[in-house]
């Protein structure tokens, strides 16, 4: 019993935190479904003396040190339980099984009071950062028992990435299933964010902007302040992506051929999903959190799978001609800059709405500040903004909306947001799912009045005699309506 931790499964993933975990300084054994992929991992990274592969679970069990810790690193699902059925069989009481896969929060709540049960200890722990933040550092979502943490975080805190006050990006979010649930509405941000910068590219190519010009308008972007108090306002792991993504020439590598063009047209418009983004939609809509803008990002990678149907549907309506002009000015570019700056704000604040009202819901016990902090390096979410944000919620706790910490961006720049997704839909066919419900949210929870509303509060009473409130006087109140079927 010589290792300090073990990681079970050599896939990308769990071969790059392996070999992270043990840059650390700690003994690592590894253990994989089939051992010749174990030997190969083992022979590639021959020269880490604190790496130790083992054949069986029990080999790989007795090798740990007690409390055994053992993290598991395999597809989510079945293949989860079926690894930690296996674990089960060769640890003993107090022994830690984290799983770090993209489960559903109240999954991980069933699982950890069936390894409670049985004398064992559990941890459900997202994970953001891709196969390069679990090598150099990703930023990690634990919940579950405060004692297991305790137990385990030595190792997390030190794998993980460091924000700019050297803060680790890992911290205990809350009891039961709280870090599966921080991690299933990062995914969704992540989702919107995504696809706000999709949206973005979509709208330069409708201005017929040319990609190397596209390029610099993006890039220009990362250093662009957002007013007088955020230098660098847009800049993020997201934005650098999508540089890289409109920059990418078509290769032998990919797919296709090594002739300069651009990747980009050549790729077919369909985005697949996993499933978080969806839960989390599911699970704010069973609360009554709006997420308007999460929920399309969802709706988006779904209308983008039916193509075949699109295909069908185009051929039989005449879909708007789009102009034959595609002129754009310098304020067209600020209008879009800012229209991406606010749908990503309207976004991120739906976002952090649903945890609170699931924090309440669920008693999770979520510190949101520290939570917020752990975004800022190692995982997809990671750019400047995390930081004015995690300030935000340190400041006042009870903020009603993140939109309140960017009133005076939202105030000086809602017009240019406006006039930007107007022009777009009068005079394109560009698709702009979540640049359009980031819109609509900001405009609806800042509104005194919703007349819509008021208009269907009474359709209701009309046919099932709902009842109404109303402004003036307190209690549920019907009217008198003439028959009308």
């Amino acid at each position: 019993m010589t290792c300090d931790v073990g990681v079970v499964g050599l896939a990308v993933m769990g071969s790059n935190l392996a070999l992270n975990i043990a840059d650390k300084g700690f003994e690592v054994a590894v253990f994989n479904r089939t051992w010749a992929k174990t030997q190969k991992f083992l022979a590639d990274n021959a020269s880490y003396k604190n790496l130790k592969g083992f054949e069986t679970m029990k080999e790989f069990s007795a090798a740990l040190k007690k409390p055994r810790r053992a993290l598991i690193l395999v597809m989510a699902g079945k293949p989860t339980d079926e690894t930690i059925a296996g674990l089960c069989d060769v640890f003993e009481k107090d022994d830690i099984i984290v799983d770090t896969g993209n489960a559903h929060f109240r999954d991980q709540g069933k699982r950890a009071e069936a390894l409670e049960a049985k004398g064992l200890r559990f941890l459900g722990m997202g994970i953001s950062g891709g196969e390069e933040g679990a090598r150099k550092g990703p930023a990690f979502f634990p919940g579950g028992t405060l004692s297991v943490w305790n137990d385990i975080k030595d190792v997390v805190e030190a794998a993980s990435a460091k924000a700019i006050d050297g803060r680790p990006c890992a911290v205990m979010n809350g009891k039961g299933g709280a870090g599966s649930c921080v991690k299933m509405y990062h995914n969704a941000g992540e989702y919107a964010i995504l696809q706000i910068w999709g949206e973005a590219v979509a709208v330069l190519k409708s201005w017929g902007v040319p990609q190397p010009k596209m390029v610099e308008i993006l890039t220009s972007w990362k250093t662009k302040s957002g007013g007088a108090s955020h230098p660098n306002f847009l800049s993020s792991y997201m934005l650098d992506i999508t540089v890289e993504v409109v920059k990418m020439k078509d290769s032998v590598g990919a797919g296709g051929k090594d002739d300069g063009e651009v990747l980009l047209e050549r790729t077919m418009d369909k985005i697949g999903s996993k499933g978080t983004g969806l839960w989390s939609v599911q699970e704010a809509l069973g609360v009554g959190c709006p997420v308007p803008s999460l929920a399309e990002a969802v709706l988006a990678r779904q209308m983008s799978m039916q193509r075949d149907e699109r295909l069908a549907n185009a051929d039989r309506i005449a879909a708007f001609a789009p102009p034959t002009s595609t002129a754009y000015t310098d304020e067209d570019v600020e209008d879009l800059f800012w229209a991406a700056a606010l749908g990503i704000i309207a976004s991120y604040a739906q976002m952090f709405q649903c945890l609170r009202v699931l924090d309440k819901a669920e008693g999770f016990g979520i510190n949101l500040p520290a939570t917020i902090a752990t975004f800022r390096a190692g995982c997809i979410l990671q750019g400047y903004l995390l930081q004015p944000m995690t300030e935000a919620f340190e400041k006042d706790p009870d903020l009603t909306s993140l939109l309140v910490a960017f009133a005076p961006e939202i105030q000086a720049n809602f017009g240019r947001y406006k006039r930007v997704v107007g022009n777009i839909c009068k005079e394109s066919n560009c698709c702009i799912p979540v640049l359009l419900s980031s819109l609509n949210y900001i405009q609806t929870m800042t509104a005194t009045s919703i007349p819509s509303a008021q208009v269907t509060a009474l359709q209701r009473d009309v046919f099932g005699r709902h009842g109404f409130k109303r402004l003036d006087t307190e209690g549920d109140f019907n009217a008198q309506w003439p028959e009308l079927q």
